[in-house]
């Protein structure tokens, strides 16, 4: 017993420090994508298509990517493919060196990455499903992401500062990102070391049954967990419309040097962080269902506020007020969909969601990329207004009727676990819920030692 706690305090660490790692992965890395694309030549619809189609992508290979898992072991897989993670940074750091004509490549690469980045996930949630006990993943995840936001803001911060300095100091911006995404390669690196020092205790018992994916389909629309993702990924087709461009229009539209593009993306990150725990108390005071209604209601203006003004201070306002809006969406998101659905349908329900998401975000980006491919610079006032007209029929259509009413037994900010998969311009960090299933033996023996 005591050799077992010392190995599960082992795990524990190391897999704080591989978040950690991956953090630094995520801030130093993905989140400059977009503007090194700009840098090789690409045009704003190209940055769209960048930001948006490798996501599609992942989303699609998350649905096969359980059957890869189940033939080598959840472990082997995710060790394997965070290996890939990182070596997809060494093409990428090639191709800085000749900053321009190179978006081909590095949208496959892109493309690639997101394949492997929300692939891991499946296979990653059943691993620490099994190593982590219930008991103690509250307060283990709450400081785990303490970390993790703390090093994705450090690494984001210090990722554009190089790039800014490289290109102030006559070095190029082109050796600034290549300088970036090293370090990003080395993170994942040293993430892929940590997870080898994690254990994996094995599958305890068999694994819960579940829905057929055809009897989800069949009756979407009319279970309440189909109206909350029809609603969510309207909203998230109708943000990027403008988001997937917010990097070319900083850049380029309001000519931001890198230091000022990376403090308003840093701006945002924080604001979402200091804000998580209110948006708890809210769920928490008036129900799961409200705060979703409020938050979404909250993201409607956020797009159309752009173009108000071009002052700096006015712009980290208005970052701030978009931490909030999106801490309060995102987790009254993740909070109602653990009250629609069960343990049996969980995880196959959140595969349904990330697929029609990223098929909305890409529908919006590239309706949102032919505004601009039509209109020029000029276009952007558009998108933006667009994307704000879109929010607002979809929740005006689809927030009354959302999630379910206030229930008894209602989860809470404490007990849904998220993990950071990216950063995006104007949203910050993107999470997505970790789903740790109990197999059914467990399930059962512990439902037979509650008295009466």
């Amino acid at each position: 017993m005591i050799a077992s706690a010392s190995r599960l305090r082992r795990s524990l660490r190391a897999s704080t420090f591989d978040a950690s790692c991956n953090a630094a992965m995520i801030g130093f890395g993905e989140t400059y994508f977009p503007a090194f694309a700009l840098l090789l030549g690409a045009t704003p619809f190209q940055v769209g298509v960048l930001a948006t189609a490798p996501v599609l992508a992942g989303a699609v290979f998350q649905l096969v990517s359980t059957v890869a898992a189940h033939r080598l072991g959840d472990r082997r897989w995710v060790i394997g493919s965070a290996l890939l993670q990182a070596a997809t940074f060494v093409p990428v750091v090639w191709l800085a060196r000749s900053a321009r004509g190179g978006y081909p490549w590095l949208l496959a690469l892109v493309c690639f990455y997101w394949m492997l980045n929300l692939g891991i996930s499946p296979a990653w949630n059943a691993w620490m499903g099994r190593m982590i006990p219930p008991a103690i993943r509250s307060r283990y995840f709450g400081r785990r992401n303490v970390s993790v936001h703390s090093v994705i803001f450090l690494s984001l911060i210090t990722g554009g500062f190089l790039i800014d300095a490289a290109q102030r100091t006559g070095l190029g911006a082109s050796v600034g990102f290549a300088t970036a995404f090293a370090l990003a390669a080395v993170s994942r690196l040293a993430s892929t070391w940590f997870l080898t020092r994690q254990h994996d205790p094995g599958v305890a018992g068999t694994r819960p049954n579940r829905h057929p994916i055809g009897t989800l389909l069949a009756d979407f629309s009319g279970r309440s967990y189909g109206r909350l993702i029809l609603l969510v990924v309207l909203i998230n087709g109708s943000v990027n419309i403008s988001a997937a461009y917010f990097t070319p229009f900083m850049l380029h539209g309001l000519e931001l040097s890198y230091a000022r593009f990376t403090i308003l993306n840093g701006t945002i990150v924080v604001a979402r962080v200091l804000s998580s725990s209110y948006w708890g108390e809210i769920a928490r005071s008036y129900g799961n269902r409200r705060a979703l209604q409020v938050s979404a209601v909250l993201l409607i203006p956020l797009s159309s506020l752009w173009i108000v003004s071009a002052n700096f201070a006015y712009l980290i306002g208005l970052q701030l007020l978009a931490g909030f809006a999106w801490a309060g969406f995102e987790l009254s998101t993740f909070l109602n969909l653990f009250d629609c659905t069960d343990d049996r349908n969980r995880a196959q329900v959140l595969s349904i969601y990330n697929l029609l998401n990223g098929v909305l975000i890409v529908t919006g980006s590239l309706f949102g990329g032919s505004v601009l491919r039509a209109l020029g610079d000029g276009g952007y006032v558009y998108i933006f207004l667009l994307s704000s007209a879109g929010r607002a029929l979809t929740v005006m259509a689809l927030a009354k009727g959302v999630g379910v009413r206030r229930r008894r037994h209602e989860h809470s900010f404490g007990n849904v676990f998220t993990r950071v998969v990216t950063l995006r311009p104007g949203q910050g960090a993107d999470t997505r819920p970790v789903v740790m299933e109990e197999s059914r033996r467990r399930r059962n023996a512990r439902g037979r030692s509650r008295p009466g």
